[in-house]
């Protein structure tokens, strides 16, 4: 029994503290938890610009090759995850028995998910600015809440869904161009950018399942992507039928799929392939494979600090701050995408109207649905549990802190500590 439950009714109060001084507030605020919270979120933010930043740069080196880099940007996170593992089964005991025998058709199932998300991310990639995919990005959270609702019988508040329909709204916006034929030479195709859009679908799906199936076992982060990054590499690769039914520059035909894998290696290494009979008045657009190898390299290496940034903003805050950085993210990446000495000459992305018109009514959304689960939250006298699972590779990383159950802050007390309680306070020892 807590200490101020024994404390009888009749005895004074103890004398309160005063108000703070400016020097005490100057030190909470200078308390080393709050410092590394703030120097972590902020490190949050920058490296998810900068992920997103260099996924474009790829897309824009290999946009000839989106296959070949939807394989390379799978595979090539094998390796590392593989040597994390097989280090802690050597020298460690982090990987229990019980998270060996997990069953596999499970991170089957994870990989098939992340799989199709990835490959909808690159292909669709390809057509679509860097701009519009983090505008596109946010129809994630009405996916994620409807399937929430069918299948985890999740229930939202009016501002909730109110956030999620302004955010409906604002990804229309930004198609509009698109879906009028008014983009020009934007770099936004409509089928590629409709095509990106149904990665909300397999992403939501991901996140749900991930919910159900790994909600019970406390799976080391190392042993999971691996079998993630396995499952989803070999699944990836029977996607390719995909390609030979879409446009250009997505479409390979059977017969070429040697040349088109030899091709991505050779741009990947720096060279251009495709240099004649391309442009802007043909299909195929000109090869740019200038240093495709170096930006794939930061691309990676980036990925792995960003998903580390995520956990270490879980750990050290909350899903409170991690949903307020996210929303952070968004302008400051479209931002990014428009700055010449980021992007370069050829890739700089000038806003359009309707992109800005498009982002400010997806920001007001994102605030009124984090607002009404912060609300929501407050007035069940519940505390969001985020669990994060780190999803290396071009779908980004699993944030969807409102989808999560809650946990009461204060569980209720039986009657008969209410009993104790009360006598205790009478001054009454039982």
């Amino acid at each position: 029994m807590e200490e101020s439950d024994k404390q009888p009714l009749l005895q004074g109060d103890e004398k309160k503290e005063g108000p703070q001084t400016f020097a005490q507030k100057i030190k909470n605020i200078a308390n080393p938890a709050v410092v590394s919270m703030a120097i972590y979120t902020v490190c949050y933010v920058v490296s998810g610009v900068v992920n997103s930043i260099y996924l474009k740069k790829l897309m824009n080196n290999l946009n000839n090759y989106p296959f070949f880099l939807n394989q390379v940007t799978n595979y090539g996170y094998i390796p590392i995850f593989g040597a994390a593992v097989l280090y802690e089964l050597r020298f460690t005991k982090l990987i229990t028995k019980e998270q060996r025998d997990f069953p596999w058709w499970k991170f089957f199932t994870m990989g098939m998910l992340d799989a199709i998300n990835g490959y909808i991310v690159v292909i669709g990639g390809v057509g679509t600015t860097g701009t519009m995919q983090q505008l596109l990005n946010q129809a994630i959270i009405p996916v994620t809440m409807i399937g929430s609702f069918i299948f985890l019988k999740e229930r939202y508040s009016l501002m909730q869904i109110g956030g999620s329909l302004l955010i409906v709204g604002g990804v229309a916006l930004s198609l509009l161009p698109s879906l009028t034929n008014s983009s020009g030479n934007s770099g936004n195709i409509l089928f590629f950018n409709m095509f990106f859009l149904c990665q909300a679908i397999p992403f939501a799906a991901s996140n749900l399942y991930k919910d159900i199936a790994f909600k019970s076992v406390d799976m080391d982060v190392w042993y999971l992507q691996f079998w993630d990054v396995f499952y989803q590499s070999v699944i990836g690769t029977f996607l390719f039928p995909v390609n030979t039914i879409l446009p250009k520059p997505a479409n390979i035909k059977w017969k070429d799929i040697p040349s088109a894998m030899k091709n991505g290696g050779i741009c990947l290494s720096g060279t251009n392939v495709i240099v004649s009979g391309c442009g802007n008045s043909a299909s195929t657009p000109c090869d740019d494979c200038y240093h495709a190898w170096l930006t794939l390299m930061i691309y990676m290496t980036i990925n792995v600090i960003y998903n580390i940034f995520i956990l270490l903003v879980i750990k050290h805050g909350s899903a409170t701050v991690l949903s307020i950085a996210q929303t952070v993210r968004l302008p400051l990446t479209s931002i990014a995408f428009s700055q010449e000495w980021i992007m370069g000459k050829k890739a700089v992305e000038p806003f359009s109207k309707y992109s800005l018109y498009g982002l400010f009514i997806i920001l007001a959304g994102l605030t009124t649905f984090r607002a009404g689960s912060l609300l929501k939250r407050a007035e069940s006298g519940t505390e969001g549990s985020v669990r994060i699972i780190p999803r290396l590779g071009p779908m980004g990383t699993e944030i969807f802190a409102e989808a999560v159950h809650s946990t009461p802050l204060i569980l209720p007390k039986t009657t008969l500590q209410h009993r104790q309680q009360y006598f205790s306070r009478l001054g009454i020892v039982q």
